[in-house]
């Protein structure tokens, strides 16, 4: 029943693009793990287990997940060690430690970084997909900061150079896994995690997966390098695998295929920049293109953040460098396309001009364009428009759109007169508002005065109740004094929603109804934030042990659905569930309760 798993044994071709493109390892199994999830899902999608397979971890699936995935590199420390390990703990075949960029290096041209404490496990073929396999937590690699900073090679779990010990803890492996099966669900692009497998000193191996996992990173290295062969070969992989997946339809022609090319990821970037944009979700990018897929995808969730409220002026702080704000991943995103759009100048005529010189690229209007076309699809969404409903708008309501885009904006951006805070991973001004209560409250407020017209004022939300439905529970009196601007702009702010609502020329009652229904969901009180993710998975970690692993797994499922704020999709934990006297029950009235408690956190 689990044969396919024995295809992912280190093979990939990713070997061909250039011989030091990648270091080998060798592997040996790691004992005493135990999985503690697995995407059942996922799985059946990768013909890993049957399509009728129940979402119940058997000891022999188990087993299998154990034997293909559980694994120590035996890394530079332990060949000058001389440490041996008995012949049949070590599997017959290498796993690569890809190279890429990596700015927390010195060396900023990838002669050093790349695969810290990651392995590849592979690839494997299904009748319409291919998905890369790999996993981190395996053990320090030569590429890891630590590494550089240890000027030489280090230890397995040393941690005194910092990066440096290649090991994985369980709560951020259990955590990445938590929030990418939630923005994958949610249509966001991402890595998806496969599988967890947890160790009694709390490490852990995190099995990421996706159709395509080759960053930007792997193929800027041989751009900053000058290495003309490598980057055509780098890119020219990618590209083959996004059309072997069918993702990409190209020309055969170079010129109009390489145009198309850059095409296609102007507008993956550009959509996935609003997207997180919209949803306040914070992904660190940065010029190198490491921290994402080059398809257009989240990658590594070691700092994904999603906030309550549009903290734009969060910044991440790693060591001693600070990464780019929530308004500022726009321009990192359109960097990275027109880096681009250089790498394949490149390709094309033979010379690496300056990244300058493609600073009017084709490809970079139309970043510009989708971005704002998909930011404006979103904000729609947000507001709880029908996919019907928000097509019509966008085709015949673009000056209300832009209105109430200004309007929010307005909201959106008041920060709290306290200032600057600074958070253990970094720093934020504080939003006043969280912007999703009032899209969840309004529609509710005007179905209960049956406003049905733009001009009814008498029927609009109070400047008090309006100010105080989306304040956050810690801004002050000063934060939330109704100044004349201030209730210009409410007034102005529930003309521009109405009249959006009246350009589908629908029946406004109707509307407003279907308003009420959907962002009651989507802009649901309970949505997930960074804090509070960090937060459920130490109480699902504290219940290891107590809770047997199948309990585990169905209340981390449970949760994943409940998050999945789409109308029609979306499956709340039952009541009855939470009334039941189960540790599982128990578990899920926590998680509850911690979503209450961090529902305005970062």
């Amino acid at each position: 029943m689990y044969e396919k798993f024995k295809e992912i044994d280190g093979s990939h071709p990713w070997r061909d693009v250039s011989p030091d493109g990648y270091i080998d390892y060798q592997a040996r199994s790691r004992s005493q793990g135990r999985v503690l999830y697995f995407n059942f899902p996922l799985g059946k999608e990768m013909g890993l287990i049957p399509a009728d397979h129940p979402p119940v971890i058997n000891k022999d699936l188990e087993q299998a997940i154990l034997d293909t995935f559980s694994l120590r590199i035996i890394n530079e420390y332990d060949l000058e060690h001389g440490r041996k390990y008995p012949p049949e703990t070590i599997k017959p075949n290498p796993y690569m430690a890809t190279r890429y960029l990596q700015t927390q290096h010195h060396n900023k041209r990838g002669r050093t970084s790349g695969d810290g404490r990651s392995i590849w496990n592979g690839y494997l073929k299904t009748e319409s997909l291919i998905f890369d396999i790999s996993s981190r937590g395996t053990g320090a690699t030569i590429l890891s900061p630590g590494a550089q900073k240890a000027d030489g090679i280090v230890k397995t779990g040393d941690e005194s150079y910092g990066y440096s010990s290649g090991l994985a803890d369980l709560d951020e492996m259990l955590g990445s896994a938590v929030m990418s099966e939630i923005f994958y669900r949610q249509g966001i692009p991402t890595e998806r995690c496969l599988a967890v497998i947890g160790f009694p000193d709390a490490t852990a191996i995190g099995v990421r997966t996706a159709p395509n996992l080759i960053r930007p990173a792997h193929i800027f290295r041989y751009l900053k390098q000058g290495r003309l062969d490598e980057l055509k070969a780098s890119l020219d992989f990618f590209v083959e695998r996004q059309i072997e997946n069918g993702f990409w339809q190209l020309p055969t022609d170079a010129p109009a295929r390489y145009e198309r090319v850059l095409d296609y990821l102007a507008r993956a970037y550009g959509k996935m920049a609003a997207v997180l944009e919209e949803e306040y979700i914070f992904n660190w990018l940065a010029w190198d293109g490491d921290n994402l897929l080059a398809s257009g995808a989240i990658l590594d969730y070691g700092s994904i953040r999603q906030f309550a409220a549009k903290h734009d002026k969060y910044r991440f702080k790693d060591v001693d460098r600070y990464s780019a704000s929530l308004r500022e991943q726009r321009r990192c995103a359109r960097l990275i396309v027109q880096v681009f759009a250089q790498a394949i100048g490149f390709i094309q005529t033979g010379v690496k001009e300056n990244l300058d010189a493609f600073k009017d690229a084709e490809c970079l209007e139309v970043y510009d364009l989708v971005f704002e076309t998909e930011k404006d699809r979103r904000l729609l969404w947000r507001i709880g428009f029908t996919p019907e409903q928000t097509d019509r708008l966008m085709e015949k309501a673009q000056k209300e759109i832009k209105d109430f885009d200004r309007s929010l904006s307005y909201f959106e951006d008041r920060k709290v007169s306290k200032g600057i805070e600074r958070l253990p991973d970094g720093l934020t001004h504080s939003p006043v508002f969280l912007i999703r209560n009032l899209l969840r409250l309004l529609p509710a407020f005007y179905v209960a005065q049956a406003i049905s017209r733009v001009d009814d004022g008498s029927a609009y939300m109070p400047d008090d109740i309006f100010s105080r439905a989306m304040a956050a529970s810690y801004v002050g009196k000063r934060d939330l004094k109704l100044t004349p601007a201030r209730i210009s702009q409410i007034r102005n702010f529930q003309e521009c929603y109405l009249k959006l609502v009246a350009a589908l020329n629908e029946p406004f009652d109707a509307t407003l109804k279907t308003l009420q229904e959907r962002s009651a969901i989507i802009n649901h009180r309970h949505r997930i934030t960074g804090d509070a993710v960090a937060v459920i998975i130490e109480e699902v970690i504290a219940m290891k042990g107590k809770i047997r692993i199948d309990g585990l797994q169905e209340a981390i499922e449970a949760f994943i659905d409940s998050q999945v704020l789409i109308p029609g999709k979306w499956q709340p934990v039952p009541a009855a569930e939470l009334k039941l006297d189960t540790l599982k029950s128990r578990l899920l009235n926590k998680i509850q309760e911690n979503l209450e408690e961090y529902k305005e956190s970062i």
